[in-house]
């Protein structure tokens, strides 16, 4: 009796495992985005859920049902593609954290994340789990996406935070939150502490403006919501981690009367762009609010061509709507970010000391792995169109489907190339070829082809999810971006050149010895009213560094986005640059070294046929210490001593320091080496690090400079961040240059002493 009692027990369990995939699964599906849906087979995402609902039992954490939903059972984490993570590591994961606390759990998962890969910065695509283990590197966005799903598959609640842009330095940064027994604690992903809510952006994140991560599904959970869609919640943890305020934006007329159903765009300084971060419409009282740090935003605010800026650095602040669309106006911002609080740390020195050891022996587990697991056999052909990112993760079927219907004709970059944009590289070339071949003759007959077979939804398009072309092929669906991407590769696969305009993002095709546009509503060519911008930009002014200019559509500002890796932004906008007609904001600022910024904005307007005249005006700095100009801190020199190279930000940690690159021991070397020793005082109390590089075969110096971490570029790279030889700067660990002397300068000593002086008594 007993045995069938354990039978029949066991089938009943079995009925409830089927019947909560099922409500699980369906629940992933109220809220799929097309691309999901498209990408993968319910059975996919069943067996997903399955293994999720068996960890869950297997390891009774006793998760909530709300956490439980929303950030465990999710396979998404941000706009990855989605891959056999979970299947294939959950069991594994599992039996590596059995019988810990949560909280053990939670960290050692983050040092099995830290032996399948490391920070190493790279484009806008983030790779999914399995490539960034495959690649063993990853930036920040794909680390915490990593250490996200690895949480998740042991049942650990788990979210991916990041701030949009950081309000004090040029950038942005992502990690990783995990809930563990009943509140939400932060980890940097694949970086590893002894303790819980500890992280190197300790001290950044004390200075951030507003904090986001968004939640699969319709969330109601106690966080400030910003937006909410079809297919997530986005939500504000700001208040989590540092003071802050409710910002309250009331939008009036030029009378004072309050406007309803106003946009109002709040946007931080970064990039040289005033980006948007949290979008809404006015309520009846003309009334808007975000919960933020306590520095400063830029409230942009339009309705019916009507528009008006304000600074928000209170918790009321009122705007005006009193400039009107197509007339010139100009406007100067002081933008002052939240100071520095970092937050406290609770490890012990012993700690400290430990976890530093098992990140050394983690490091070497990495490197003995991706170096024996790498794909390499790339032909030529196709590997000179494919990114140093794409080498590392691309597929033998993706390389095989390359080489199909090559063409040496004009523009082979454009016919050639398996990359468009940010999306998965699958294989399609063959199948749109044999699905289109015989019937299309031409880009304009591709278009008219996409436009009859593919059907278009955008209500479904969620977190800049892009559909790969052969999804899109096979489920003749796509939302606007995809249908472009996928236009794109048609043409390609039928041998015509095809791009995405840079700046605009247009899909074109070349005929008749230029580019032209594609409207999808008629399937003929695109007529787009032009003019021409004539801009007067100093030298050494640089897009993104010092400027950026966008696009008013609707009420709402479109930056002009070009390749920030390349010269694509100073190629498009010299001369009379064509512009499509219409209104634009350009973005000029001058970051000082406290993170404050001088800002500075033009409105202008671009007519069909025109020459629209435009100076690019960065204001001065004064008597303040301004950033000139941006190093790469990941790139890496061997120190002497050291077994193998190290990157600069490994060994200066998180704060200002100098380097010093000598190459060989020329005269103009010396005269730096020298003057470090003369001015030893004022480094030695200033109590920062002084790198100083040399060549790989040039000697070591031993001149008495305090701070001095010696050591040699063994790859060139510390060489090749500036364009004379040697150098010096002075920078901090976002890269931020605030000094740089170069070649023979004798003034260089007096000048950094001066500077070490005036604007860092204490040690930074």
């Amino acid at each position: 009796m007993k045995r069938i009692f354990i039978c029949l027990m066991c089938a009943l369990a079995l009925v409830s495992c089927g019947t909560g995939t099922k409500e699980y699964t369906d629940w992933l599906y109220e809220s799929m985005s097309l691309a999901d849906s498209l990408t993968h087979s319910r059975e996919w995402y069943a067996a997903n859920v399955e293994k999720t609902l068996e960890t869950r039992r297997k390891m009774g954490w006793g998760v909530p049902e709300r956490e439980f939903r929303h950030f465990v059972l999710p396979m998404r984490v941000n706009n990855e593609y989605l891959d056999d993570f979970r299947l294939i590591y959950s069991d594994s994961l599992c039996a590596r954290v059995a019988g810990m606390t949560m909280a053990d759990a939670a960290l050692e998962i983050n040092h099995w994340c830290h032996e399948m890969a490391t920070y190493r910065p790279s484009d806008g695509r983030t790779s999914s789990p399995l490539q960034t283990i495959g690649r063993g590197v990853g930036r920040c966005g794909e680390e915490s996406v990593l250490a996200v799903a690895a949480l998740r598959a042991a049942g650990i609640p788990a979210r991916q935070v990041y701030t949009p842009r950081w309000a004090h330095t040029d950038d942005n940064h992502a990690w990783v939150e995990a809930w563990v027994d009943g509140a939400w604690h932060f980890m940097g992903a694949c970086e590893p502490e002894p303790v819980l809510d500890l992280g190197w952006f300790n001290s950044s994140v004390s200075r951030a403006m507003i904090l986001h991560t968004r939640v699969t599904g319709d969330y109601k959970g106690p966080e400030d919501v910003i937006s909410s869609n079809v297919n997530y919640t986005e939500i504000n943890v700001v208040r989590g981690y540092v003071d802050a305020r409710r910002s309250v934006v009331k939008v009036v007329d030029a009378e004072g009367k309050p406007v309803e159903g106003a946009r109002v765009e709040f946007k931080i300084y970064n990039y040289a762009e005033f980006y948007t971060v949290a979008s809404y419409l006015t309520d009846s009282n003309g009334c808007t609010g975000l919960d933020m740090g306590l520095g400063d935003m830029l409230a942009w605010a339009c309705k019916d061509g009507i528009y008006g800026f304000a600074k928000v650095d209170s918790d009321s602040v009122t705007l005006r709507l009193d400039h009107r669309l197509g007339e010139r106006a100009s406007f100067d911002f002081d933008i002052v970010p939240p100071a520095e609080k970092a937050l406290p740390s609770l490890a012990t020195e012993e700690q400290t000391a430990a976890n530093a050891a098992r990140l050394k022996e983690e490091d070497e587990i990495r490197n003995a792995r991706v170096a024996a697991t790498r794909y390499t056999e790339i032909p030529a052909v196709v590997k000179q169109y494919l990114s140093e990112k794409d080498l590392t993760d691309v597929t033998p079927e993706v390389v095989q489907d390359a080489l199909f219907r090559l063409s040496d004709k004009d523009h082979p970059e454009f016919r050639n190339g398996e990359r468009i944009e940010i999306e998965q590289l699958l294989p399609y070339r063959k199948a749109i070829y044999e699905a289109m071949s015989g019937t299309v003759t031409s880009p304009l007959e591709v278009a008219a082809w996409i436009r009859s077979n593919i059907r278009v939804d955008d209500s479904r398009s969620a977190m800049g999810l892009r559909i790969p072309p052969a999804a899109v092929l096979e489920g003749r669906s796509a939302d606007s971006r995809s249908r472009d991407i996928f236009f794109v590769a048609a043409c390609r696969s039928l041998g015509f050149a095809s791009r995405l305009e840079d700046g605009t993002a247009k899909p074109q095709y070349y005929e008749d010895g230029s580019w032209k546009y594609v409207d999808f509503e008629g399937a003929t060519e695109l007529e787009h009213k032009k003019g021409f911008l004539a801009l007067d930009c100093d030298e050494g002014v640089a897009y993104y560094r010092q400027f950026t200019i966008s696009r008013i559509e609707d009420g709402r500002t479109k930056l002009l986005d070009f390749d920030e890796d390349s010269d694509v932004a100073a190629e498009n906008l010299k001369g009379n640059a064509p512009l499509d007609e219409g209104d634009y904001m350009l973005v000029s600022g001058l970051r000082l070294a406290d993170g404050s910024v001088l800002a500075h904005i033009d409105m202008f307007g671009i007519r069909e046929g025109c020459i629209t005249e435009q100076k690019v005006h960065v204001r001065e700095s004064g008597d303040k210490l301004a950033v000139i100009g941006s190093i790469d801190v990941e790139q890496s020199f061997v120190p002497d001593g050291a077994a193998a190279p190290m990157s600069i930000i490994s060994v200066t940690g998180r704060t200002w320091y100098v380097l010093a690159y000598l190459g060989s021991r020329t005269e103009p070397a010396t005269h730096i080496l020298r003057q470090l020793s003369e001015i030893s005082s004022e480094l030695e109390q200033w109590g920062g690090k002084v790198l100083i590089v040399r060549k790989a075969d040039a000697k070591a110096d031993d001149w008495n400079i305090p701070g001095a971490v010696r050591g040699t570029d063994h790859d060139g790279k510390i060489a090749a961040l500036n364009g004379i030889s040697p150098y010096l700067v002075l920078a901090d660990s976002f890269g931020r240059v605030v000094y740089l002397s170069e070649g023979y300068d004798t003034s260089m000593g007096t000048h950094l002493s001066l500077i070490l002086q005036r604007f860092f008594q204490k040690s930074c």
